[in-house]
C-alpha cells in the first residue's frame, strides 16, 4: 500500500476528512470544545472552520504515516526539509547530543525519519520516544514506518532514560513530543498556556540537565499538502545553566505562538485540558525542585 502514489491517496485523504466531518465519527465534540477553549474569543463559526480544516489535516496525517513505509533518503528530504542553522550545527559539529522538543504539530510522524540527516556526518543515533501500543503487530508497524534506517530508534518513553544512557557513548539526537497531558499531575510543570492553567511533561527539561542536552525546538510548518519545512530555535546549550522551569516555559510558549498561527494543524483530539491542577501542588513543587 506504501507504494500507491500520493495523489491517490490525497484523494482517499478527502473522502475520509469528509466523512469525519458530515458524521462526526472521531472525537468531533472534542475538537470543538478544545478549540473553543483555546480560543473563546472566536465565533462559532469560526471554531467550526478551524475543526473542519483540522480534520482534512488529520487525514492527511494517515495517509502520510502510510506512505512512511518505503521512504527513501531522496523523498523524505524533499518533503521534510530541515533549514539550516548555525547555532545548532555548531553543536552537532562539537559532537554533542541534542534534545528537540517536537509537539504534535503538522507532521511529527517523518520526524525522525528526516532528523537522521541533520547529523548523519557524525553518525549519530536519532531517537524518538514513544509511547508502545498494545497490540504488538500494530506497535512493530508503527515503529517500521517511523524507523527505515539504520541509526533511527523509537524508545519506549519508561525506558528513555536507560536507552540514552546506552548510547551515550556516541552523539545522538531525541525527539520529545512533550505537549501531551501527563497521568501523573504532581509529575507535571503547571503553566498557562493558551490562557489555560495547564499541567506540561517535565521530561524535556529533566532529562537535558541530567544528561546535559542541547534543547532545540523544531517549528514545523505545511507548505502544501505531505510538504513540511522546519526552522529549528536553540532553546539553550546549556540547560544545567538554566532557571527550574525555563527550558518548559519556553518550548511551550513557542508552540502556543506556531498554534495561534496555523491552529489547524495542532493534534486536537487529545484530551489536552481532562486534568487539573491539584489543591496540595504547591506543597510539594520544592521536592521536585531538588530532584532536578
Amino acid at each position: 500500500m506504501s507504494k500507491i502514489p500520493f495523489w491517490f491517496y490525497h484523494v482517499l485523504s478527502r473522502v475520509i476528512g469528509f466523512l469525519l466531518i458530515k458524521f462526526k465519527i472521531y472525537r468531533y465534540q472534542l475538537v470543538v470544545n478544545n478549540i473553543n477553549k483555546a480560543f473563546p474569543e472566536k465565533s462559532e463559526k469560526e471554531i467550526r472552520e478551524i475543526a473542519h480544516k483540522f480534520f482534512y489535516h488529520f487525514s492527511d496525517l494517515l495517509i502520510e504515516s502510510l506512505k512512511a513505509f518505503n521512504f527513501s533518503k531522496k523523498k523524505i528530504k524533499k518533503r521534510y526539509k530541515i533549514h539550516p542553522n548555525d547555532d545548532v550545527q555548531r553543536i552537532v559539529d562539537e559532537g554533542r547530543s541534542l534534545a528537540i522538543v517536537l509537539p504534535h504539530f503538522a507532521n511529527w510522524e517523518w520526524a525522525v525519519l528526516s532528523f537522521v540527516f541533520m547529523v548523519e556526518r557524525n553518525q549519530p543515533f536519532a531517537m524518538g520516544i514513544y509511547k508502545p501500543l498494545k497490540n504488538k503487530v500494530m506497535d512493530r508497524l508503527i515503529k517500521d514506518s517511523r524507523t527505515p534506517f539504520p541509526n533511527a530508534l523509537l524508545i519506549p518513553k519508561k525506558t528513555a532514560m536507560k536507552e540514552m544512557m546506552a548510547h551515550s557513548d556516541k552523539p545522538f539526537l531525541v525527539g520529545f513530543a512533550a505537549d501531551q497531558s501527563p497521568a501523573n499531575v504532581y509529575n507535571s510543570y503547571w503553566m498557562e498556556f493558551m490562557g489555560i492553567e495547564t499541567g506540561v511533561f517535565f521530561g524535556v527539561e529533566k532529562m537535558s540537565k541530567k544528561m546535559n542536552l542541547a534543547v532545540v525546538y523544531a517549528h514545523v510548518r505545511k507548505t502544501k499538502r505531505s510538504f513540511y519545512e522546519v526552522d529549528l530555535e536553540l532553546i539553550t546549550a546549556h540547560p544545567n545553566e538554566t532557571d527550574y522551569g525555563f527550558i518548559t516555559e519556553k518550548h511551550m510558549k513557542l508552540l502556543e505562538a506556531d498554534l495561534k498561527k496555523t491552529p489547524h494543524l495542532w493534534l486536537w483530539t487529545h484530551n489536552r485540558w481532562k486534568r487539573k491542577k491539584p489543591s496540595d501542588f504547591n506543597e510539594k513543587i520544592e521536592a521536585n525542585k531538588k530532584e532536578q
